[in-house]
């Protein structure tokens, strides 16, 4: 598994110009690691929770949210069950970059942190998954 992690800056605004500090990350899983996640399913498990992004305005996150059930269908269609959420998945993983903006260069190194313990988590989840022991195991209580 080779984990990039990338710093980005995005303005917003016509006349009030916001910076939105982004974390970029692109996760290369190996052949083993994908033959483990497809095997045991592990595409649909959340790596962090995580709220709308900080580049999103309060009234598309709550027409994000409020979205009918065709649409939330639609969207899962075309762009998968992970797409009606911000939590970060396995699946967001192995599609691609996953860019998520904080509004402060302190939220982001924050997150940044979170992300790195998350992905270690998810490395051990991994492997944990990929064999089950063969051997017995006997002792006395």
């Amino acid at each position: 598994m080779k984990v990039t992690i990338n710093h980005v800056q995005k303005t917003a605004g016509l006349i009030r110009k916001t910076t939105f500090h982004g974390v970029a990350l692109k996760v290369e899983f190996n052949t083993e690691e994908l033959a483990v996640i497809s095997e045991r399913r592990l595409g649909h498990d959340i790596i962090l929770e995580r709220g709308y992004p900080a580049d999103m305005s309060d009234m598309a996150a709550e027409k994000h949210a409020n979205r009918g059930l065709g649409r939330k269908l639609l969207t899962a269609a075309v762009s998968g069950k992970d797409a009606n959420d911000f939590h970060l998945s396995v699946n967001k993983l192995i599609k691609g970059e996953d860019v998520y903006h904080l509004g402060t260069p302190v939220e982001a190194k924050e997150y940044e942190d979170e992300l790195k313990d998350g992905l270690v988590k998810l490395k051990n989840w991994i492997v944990g998954n990929a064999d089950v022991e063969k051997e017995t195991t006997s002792f006395e209580l």
